[in-house]
This record gives C-alpha cells, structure tokens and sequence, in this order.
C-alpha cells in the first residue's frame, strides 16, 4: 500500500513566496528564526508515514494537484527526516538539479497559507 505524507501549513516566512522565482522552500518546526524567514513550516503527526516520492505522484496542496516529474537525490530523505524539501514549479533542468527539490507541473506556485494541507504521494 502507498504511503502518504501529510503536512499541516503552520507559518509562511515574509519572504517564502517569491514573485519572480517559482520556487517554494518548505522546513519543519525545527527549522531556525534564519529558514524561517525564508521557508514554508509545515508540521507533521507524531506518528507520521516515511514516504518514497517518485515521478508521477501527485502533491496536493488543499485540493490543487501538482505532478511529480522529478524527484532529487536527498528530497525523500530529508522530507522524511526534517520536513525539509524544495518545491521547484518550473521544468526539470538538464543539470545542476536541487539535490533536495521536487519538480512540479503545472508551472504555477500553489495558493498556499497558513492551515493549508499538504498531501505528498496522494
């Protein structure tokens, strides 16, 4: 059976939702005053599921479904360690990919605020 991964939207730093770059940072609670600025917080149950993110998986963020269409080298790792991965919303590069980033389709940054739901591997 799939597992999934649920965050809960608990803080949104003055400067996480950049106008320019299609780029989200998310963190979890335990992400420093300096990446909290910066970054998304998302909080997680105690008894949280450990995820394996691949292609084509979908992320929902309340009910907008974004595709999976890269997953880097470190994103399951520290997704499921620290709550930490790099939501990309733009193509997947050739090269110099983020070792911790999720590259979504379609190529528009999600509404997202405070109490959103994050749903990885729905």
């Amino acid at each position: 059976m799939n597992k999934m991964l649920v965050g809960t939207v608990i803080s949104i730093g003055e400067q996480a939702i950049s106008k320019k770059d299609p780029i989200i940072i998310l963190f979890g609670e335990q992400a420093t005053e300096d990446l909290r600025s910066v970054s998304i917080i998302q909080s997680f149950k105690e008894d949280r599921d450990k995820v394996e993110l691949t292609i084509g998986q979908s992320v929902f963020f309340d009910n907008q479904e974004y595709i999976i269409l890269e997953v880097g080298s470190l994103a399951n790792e520290n997704l499921n360690t620290i709550g930490h991965v790099t939501l990309d919303f733009s193509e997947v590069p050739s090269e110099d990919r983020l070792a911790s980033g999720l590259y979504l389709k379609p190529f528009k940054v999600p509404k997202i605020e405070v109490g959103s739901i994050i749903h990885y591997a729905k």
